[in-house]
C-alpha cells in the first residue's frame, strides 16, 4: 500500500513506521522540517516537507495514498496560540484536502474526550473527527489515547527544587496513562486494515492515581510529596508560562472533568478499548532515568 503519516519521526511514528517500512509499504512522511530529510530517508521512506497548514501541499502530498494518518499537531501551547481556534482551522486544511486527493481511508490521532463537551481542551478533537465525519465515502477511524505518560515531566521541576508535586486533582483519584509505544501498536493495526465506516478505539496503557505515582517514584529512588491547588492557581501559572488564556482555563477544565472519573472514562469503558502493555512502574523507571541524568 501507498501510505502517507503525517507527525515526523515523533514519539508515535517512530515505533510503528518502521514495521510499516519492514511489510513493503511505500511510506511517505510528512515533516514540517528538512533536519529531517535524511533521518526519513534511513528507514526506508520518503520525507514530503511542507506544513499542515498548507492544504494544496497537503492535498499532493495525499494523492494516490491508500491510507493516511492525520493528527492535530505543530501547535506549541505556551507560545499564546489559541489551541481551540488552532483546531478548527487545522480540522477544515485536513478536510479540504482529503477530499480533494480522493483518499478513502483516514487513520486520525484524536483523544479522550473528544466526545464530551464538558472534558475541557481535549474537546477540541472532536473539531477534527466531526470533520472526517463529513465526508462521504471515506473510512475514518479514530484513536482516542488517554493521557500520555509524558505528561508527567511537567512535575519535573519542582521534583527536583522542592520534592513536590502541585496538582488541584485529589491524588486519590485513578486516572489512565498511556504510552506512545501502545498508541503506535493500535495506529499500526489501523493503518494496515482501516474500518468500514466511522469508528474510534480508545487506548490506555495502565490506570493509576497520583498516589500510584508516588510510589513507583518512591521505588525508583525519588520521594515526593503531594500538593493540591486550587485551580485558579493552576491558570495563573499556565498564563505566566505563555499559555492563552482561554487555553489555559479549557485546560483547567479538562483537570477539574478528571475529579469525576465516572463520567470522564463512560464512553472508553463502554468499548472493546486496547489495554496496552507498558505499565506506569515501567514509565517509572524512564522517569528516574531523566530524574538522575
Amino acid at each position: 500500500m501507498k501510505i502517507t503519516v503525517l507527525g515526523s519521526l515523533g514519539n508515535i511514528n517512530r515505533h510503528y513506521l518502521p514495521r510499516l517500512i519492514a511489510d513493503g509499504h511505500d511510506v511517505t512522511v510528512i515533516t514540517s522540517s528538512s533536519d529531517r530529510i535524511t533521518d526519513i530517508e534511513a528507514l526506508g521512506a520518503k520525507p514530503a516537507v511542507g506544513s499542515n497548514q498548507d492544504v494544496d501541499f497537503l492535498t499532493r502530498t495525499f494523492t494516490g495514498s491508500d491510507v493516511i494518518y492525520l493528527m492535530i499537531s505543530g501547535v506549541n501551547p505556551t507560545s499564546g496560540v489559541d489551541m481551540w481556534q488552532s483546531a478548527i482551522e487545522l480540522s477544515e486544511h485536513y478536510k479540504t484536502a482529503v477530499q480533494h486527493s480522493g483518499v478513502k481511508n483516514v487513520v486520525n490521532l484524536s483523544s479522550i474526550g473528544a466526545d464530551n463537551p464538558n472534558a475541557g481542551i481535549l474537546y477540541i478533537y472532536h473539531f477534527a473527527e466531526d470533520a472526517l465525519n463529513s465526508l462521504e465515502g471515506v473510512n475514518v477511524a479514530h484513536i482516542r489515547p488517554v493521557g500520555f505518560y509524558s505528561n508527567l515531566f511537567a512535575d519535573m521541576p519542582s521534583l527536583k527544587t522542592m520534592q513536590t508535586i502541585f496538582s488541584p486533582v485529589p491524588p486519590n483519584i485513578a486516572h489512565g496513562w498511556v504510552s506512545p509505544i501502545d498508541i503506535a501498536d493500535v495506529a499500526y493495526a489501523l493503518i494496515n486494515r482501516t474500518p468500514s465506516g466511522n469508528t474510534a478505539k480508545f487506548v490506555v496503557s495502565d490506570w493509576a492515581s497520583a498516589n500510584d505515582w508516588l510510589k513507583v517514584l518512591s521505588d525508583n529512588g525519588i520521594e515526593a510529596k503531594y500538593q493540591q491547588i486550587p485551580f485558579e492557581a493552576l491558570v495563573e501559572n499556565m498564563i505566566k508560562l505563555g499559555f492563552h488564556e482561554d487555553t489555559a482555563y479549557r485546560f483547567a477544565q479538562m483537570r477539574r472533568s478528571g475529579e469525576n472519573p465516572d463520567e470522564f472514562y463512560a464512553s472508553l469503558r463502554a468499548t472493546d478499548y486496547h489495554l496496552g502493555k507498558v505499565k506506569l512502574i515501567d514509565f517509572a523507571k524512564v522517569f528516574a532515568a531523566v530524574y538522575n541524568g
